[in-house]
């Protein structure tokens, strides 16, 4: 049968049947965790609001809105697939589908990866080739430029994935996905041909998103906090900053991706991969827009004043408490 017409059962196993209780706390997990990407998505929403607010007078901000559009695409489409699966009871999909989760899934990670990859660009070119940058970036085509290039770039890497699992050989009409997501390397898994090449050419497209990443984080950082070593204390106080802004949001990506990676491989009950999922789902979107929030002046600026606002007094008090003094 081709490939177009198989289904794809999830989850993996076929687990005992759960008691009352069980099921209970797995639906009280579910909206707990469904609430907090809900939380996400507004956190992310008032960040590209607050960029946008502002006209993206600068590169970052533009940078930092696609980072919080891709956190945010990760939170819709790990919970819509996580949702499905469990309260909808749908177990089985068409391949068609699944290579659309696939693709959708590493297209949020991607995008993940290569929009802090942006920011670090911007930060060396800022330094290092001041004349140069401010040529570039003017009337913000440079920096749309570079996102558009990188959109491009996320795009052909992310279906590089759903179209090699397309050639992959599956021995029977269904097959068994050993996550709750339809990614590459549980595909991959239940294949019954030889998948090593195709695996392979999908390891070095995410060695170089990773390896791009995490040596472009490595070196511009280096370079920085070097070049400003002999300058004033407010110029490496601010260096600093930036620098540690951005390396806390790629710490936190591959600290985040290796844990999962590792906790998949040490636990094996359904309840502990259901609620790994769900941790992989909601981390992202919460952790990065508060992470610039509150240490990006021009958001926290705009987070600020409309605070004020909310809070302020109407015309209408104010008058009333004119008259009583």
């Amino acid at each position: 049968m081709e490939n177009s017409r198989k289904q794809f059962s999830l989850p993996p196993q076929h687990p005992p049947p759960l008691s009352k209780q069980g099921c209970r706390r797995q639906i009280i997990l579910l909206w707990i965790f469904t609430f907090i990407v809900f939380l996400s998505l507004l956190l992310n929403a008032g960040i590209v609001t607050s960029c946008a607010s502002v006209r993206f007078h600068k590169p970052m901000l533009l940078y930092i809105s696609i980072s919080s559009l891709a956190d945010a695409c990760w939170g819709i489409v790990g919970i819509s697939c996580i949702l499905n699966n469990t309260i909808a009871h749908r177990i089985e999909i068409t391949f068609a589908e699944c290579l659309l989760q696939m693709f959708c899934c590493h297209c949020a990670v991607v995008h993940q990866f290569l929009s802090t990859w942006i920011m670090y660009v911007d930060r060396h070119c800022a330094v290092f080739w001041p004349y140069t940058y401010v040529a570039l970036m003017a009337n913000r085509r440079g920096a749309l430029k570079l996102v558009f290039a990188v959109e491009i770039l996320a795009f052909f890497l992310s279906i590089s994935y759903p179209m090699v699992s397309m050639f992959l050989e599956f021995c029977n009409d269904s097959a068994i996905v050993q996550d709750s997501f339809c990614l590459f390397t549980t595909v991959a898994r239940s294949s019954c041909g030889s998948s090593s090449i195709a695996t392979a050419s999908l390891v070095v497209v995410f060695s170089f998103v990773f390896g791009l990443t995490g040596f472009t984080a490595l070196y511009s950082t280096y370079c920085i906090i070097w070049k400003c070593r002999n300058s004033s204390k407010e110029s490496n106080v601010k260096a600093l900053h930036t620098c540690l802004t951005q390396l806390m949001v790629t710490s936190l990506q591959f600290i985040f991706c290796i844990l999962i990676v590792v906790m998949k491989k040490i636990l094996k009950r359904p309840s502990d991969g259901l609620f790994l999922d769900l941790f992989a789902t909601v981390t992202p979107g919460t952790v990065n827009p508060l992470i610039f929030g509150f240490r990006t002046q021009e958001i926290r600026v705009v987070f600020v004043k409309t605070e004020g606002v909310l809070h302020a007094p109407s015309w209408r008090d104010g008058g009333q408490a004119a008259m009583s003094v």
